[in-house]
C-alpha cells in the first residue's frame, strides 16, 4: 500500500490460489488528520466484493502505523499495518 501527497491511496491484491483477482475500484484516501476513509472492490472469478474503509493514518518519525475497519456484504473485520516514510 502507498499513500501519496495528496493523501491518495493504491495498493494491490494477490492470491496464492490461482483465482483470477482484479481490482475494480480503489478510492481510499487519508485527509490531513490521517483518517482513512473510502470504497474498493475486486473481482475473484466473477464475483465482486466490495468494502468500505475507516481507519486512522499515524505518524511518529518516520514509523507508520495504520489501523481501521472494513465492512462488506460477507463480513467485516479489521486492518493494520506498520511501514515508513520515504522522506
Amino acid at each position: 500500500m502507498t499513500i501519496d501527497a495528496n493523501g491518495v491511496v493504491t495498493g494491490s491484491i494477490t492470491n496464492s490460489t490461482g483465482a483470477n483477482v482484479t481490482i475494480d475500484q480503489n478510492k481510499l484516501q487519508v485527509d490531513p488528520n490521517g483518517n482513512i476513509t473510502g470504497i474498493s472492490s475486486f473481482s475473484v472469478n466473477s464475483i465482486t466484493f466490495t468494502f468500505n474503509w475507516q481507519g486512522k493514518v499515524t505518524v511518529s518519525g518516520n514509523a507508520i502505523n495504520i489501523q481501521g475497519t472494513w465492512t462488506g456484504q460477507y463480513g467485516s473485520g479489521i486492518f493494520s499495518g506498520t511501514g515508513t516514510t520515504s522522506n
